[in-house]
């Protein structure tokens, strides 16, 4: 048996079945990037601003973070609804998302590389002032104690000066040399020197020319809006769904006949009333005048089916119309390939000669994958 190759192996991996492109490969790729990148954004945006007082800041970004993978659980599978303007406009709206998601990463990132560059540079400078301020408080130390040292020599130089002026005053009146008088009062005897200081200049240390707080607020604007992007993106995603949905079910159900029984406080069984029931719900499904057009319409389709090679076609009444469906059996379930909803003036045309043909066309108008002439 030959071995299949690496690429072989891939692509058979990767391989879906027909009629659904990309419904296992957005679980294998769209949504581990969507969860990835929303999981690291809400991580960032609390390392950036969780700081400090603001820890629940970023306890409460990384929770809404959780909350954007979760609703982009529900946003992947709605993008496969039978309803296909659903699921074009939920992709739609979810690609929007992802871009938004992708921008907030990259604003993220830069300004995360950004702050930790200023904060090395604000640390630096701190060093620096703290080793200034350390080495101007001693120079100013020793000033203080070598202004002391002078006042104390100062001092002793009045004193010597005064004992000189006695010495020479006492030698002139009594005409006497007083002993030690010329090593006292010549020269340098009384005088100490003087103390001189050079001043000492140090280099002041340079704040950097942006801090971490400024840069945060300028640019904090931007990157909430961008969280804002994806929250409100997520939300009119939920909301379209929310709403489209509800059309799509209302416009599809069938019409139904409610039964109407009741229940004595002895506890009856309801079979009875539910047997009546549903004879007066076949005796109103067989006088709807539309009814016999919808079996004729059935007749038809079943024959434009005949050269499709396993898929089928399913119609129901509707409020108003026909409901039509293209279908194939997938793992033994009705899978919807293609759908379309008809007013009443299609059920009125089906006795005319060329409504076959008419209708081939309507249904590719509609985007059914079938050919022309139904094959």
């Amino acid at each position: 048996m030959n071995k299949l190759s690496f690429s072989e192996r891939i692509n058979a991996r990767l391989k879906e079945p027909d009629g659904e492109i990309f419904q296992r490969g957005k679980w294998r790729f769209w949504f581990p990037l969507v969860m990835g990148l929303t999981f690291l954004n809400g991580l960032l945006t609390a390392w950036i601003f969780g700081a400090g007082v603001q820890t629940y800041v970023g306890l409460v970004v990384a929770t809404v973070g959780g909350l954007l993978c979760w609703l982009s659980v529900g946003n992947l599978h709605y993008s496969d609804s039978e309803d296909s303007r659903l699921a074009r406009g939920v992709s739609f709206l979810d690609s929007i998302t992802l871009c938004f998601v992708i921008a907030h990463f990259c604003f993220l990132l830069w300004a995360q590389g950004h702050l930790i560059t200023l904060r090395s540079a604000e640390v630096k400078y701190e060093s620096a002032a703290l080793a200034y301020n350390e080495k101007q408080e001693k120079i100013q130390s020793d000033n203080v104690k070598i202004a002391a040292s002078g006042e104390k020599i100062a001092e002793a130089n009045v004193k010597a000066k005064r004992l000189e002026n006695d010495t020479a005053y006492w030698t002139a009146k009594t005409g006497l040399r007083v002993r030690g008088a010329r090593n006292q009062g010549s020269g340098q005897g009384g005088q100490f020197p003087a103390i001189q200081t050079a001043p000492i200049e140090l280099e002041k240390p340079k704040a950097p020319d942006e801090s971490s707080v400024v840069f945060l607020s300028r640019w904090d604007g931007w990157i909430r809006a961008a969280n804002f992007g994806e929250l409100i993106l997520a939300a009119i995603t939920l909301i379209y769904i929310r709403n489209r949905s509800a059309k799509f079910n209302a416009q599809s159900a069938p019409e139904r006949f409610l039964p109407v029984a009741t229940v004595s406080l002895k506890g009856q069984s309801l079979k009875p009333a539910l047997r009546a029931n549903s004879a007066q719900r076949a005796t109103a499904v067989a006088t709807d005048p539309r009814q016999e057009a919808l079996y004729a319409l059935r007749d038809h389709l079943r024959v434009i089916s005949a050269g499709l090679y396993g898929r089928f076609f399913k119609a129901d009444l509707i409020d108003g119309g026909v409901s039509v469906r293209l279908c194939k059996k997938i793992l033994g379930a009705d899978k919807t390939i293609a759908k379309t909803r008809q007013s009443d003036k299609l059920l009125s045309a089906v006795d005319r000669p060329d409504f076959r043909e008419r209708l081939v066309a309507e249904l590719r108008h509609q985007g059914f994958p079938i050919g022309k002439g139904g094959e």
